[in-house]
């Protein structure tokens, strides 16, 4: 079962990733589960992966919970997204095919709850915006550093290395697989947080730019998307927590290999095939003396705008479970469970 994050809170904004993960085949299924509160979507996608046990699944989590609100079975070429909250899936879905599929049915909730649960969700909405708030000052932070470093920059060196990384992993396009988007990172209450199981069961090989300023993991991955785009190279990208434009991993799955770029939030839990020190790409002056210094220093402010952020989206959840709490009692998780036995049924059949 493969992990990946649904959504995420960036310096840009809200990321809704709904819009790529599903664009696999025109022929796929989806359904989408709508209505239901946070519990009973909870029940419902939890009793979902119980019956589909022993299936190949992608599970996505929001950022802000553990609890999944979208599967793809890969046996049937399915998907089952849900369509509230932050993950709407209404406006991005491109194709006539996908099903609305009812959880549990609409609710009215007593004036004195509707009116906790619209004010407790907007707090948590304005907790999200302070952490794309404070993203965007790590940004910014980031770039700075970027820009003190690309004058010691060596190019020669880069490009060496990316001819040497293409003609020796990247030979032909292998048939049947996909690209897109994939969150395997996000800011989530606990931290910044990666599903690294999921690279280690995607990929046999791993190869590791080691940059904890990400400004010489950023121009390759840059240059090495770009090749497999224009090969039509299928790869999986997933962006930096604050930035978009920016891979943090490439995976590569025809090659069963991914890129990843390891700084002070992402270290790999195992042994990569291949470790790259990033020395070899700068010039000695430039991470020594008082450039290091400098680095030094930003680097510290970049994580400490990170952490404000984290305590943000920890804000954040908190008041989405108060939202919860506050309509439990109105919950049905037993007809969740038998929607969740329905739909399964009527995929499988």
């Amino acid at each position: 079962m493969n992990k990946f994050f649904s959504c995420a809170v960036e310096s840009f904004g809200y990321c809704c990733a709904f819009g790529s993960i599903y664009r696999r085949s025109p022929d796929c299924e989806v359904f989408i589960a709508s209505d239901g509160d946070d519990y009973e979507r909870a029940v419902f996608f939890d009793r979902l992966i119980k019956n589909l046990k022993g299936f190949s699944l992608d599970v996505f989590n929001p950022f802000f919970d553990e609890s999944p609100d979208g599967i793809y079975i890969e046996n049937t070429d399915t998907y089952i997204l849900s369509d509230s909250g932050f993950n709407r899936c209404a406006p991005v879905m491109a194709g006539a095919w996908e099903k609305y599929f009812s959880v549990t049915g609409e609710k009215e909730y007593p004036k004195s709850v509707k009116e906790e649960i619209t004010a407790r969700r907007n707090s948590e909405s304005a907790f999200y915006k302070d952490a794309g708030e404070n993203l965007k000052k790590a940004e910014r932070v980031r770039e700075r550093l970027h820009s003190e470093l690309a004058g010691s920059f060596n190019d020669e060196k880069a490009v060496n290395f990316i001819r040497r990384f293409c003609s020796k992993n990247l030979k032909s396009p292998p048939a049947g697989t996909d690209s897109g988007l994939r969150l395997l990172s996000a800011v989530t209450p606990l931290g910044v947080h990666t599903h690294y199981d999921t690279i280690f069961s995607m990929c046999d090989k791993t190869v590791d730019i080691q940059d904890p300023t990400g400004f010489a993991g950023a121009v390759i991955t840059s240059v090495i998307k770009d090749y497999a785009k224009k090969r039509n190279i299928p790869f999986i990208m997933s962006p930096c927590y604050f930035s978009a434009g920016f891979a943090q991993f490439l995976i590569f799955p025809g090659e069963r290999l991914c890129l990843s770029v390891s700084d002070e939030n992402h270290i790999l839990p195992f042994k990569a095939r291949e470790s790259v020190g990033i020395p070899r790409f700068f010039a000695n002056e430039a991470l020594s003396g008082k450039a290091a210094e400098k680095t030094r220093i930003l680097l510290d402010a970049e994580n400490s705008f990170i952490e404000k952020a984290v305590m943000s989206v920890y804000k954040g959840r908190d008041e989405r479970f108060a939202a919860g709490y506050a309509a439990a009692e109105f919950s049905d998780a037993k007809k969740a469970e038998e929607s969740a036995d329905r739909l399964c049924e009527r995929i499988l059949s």
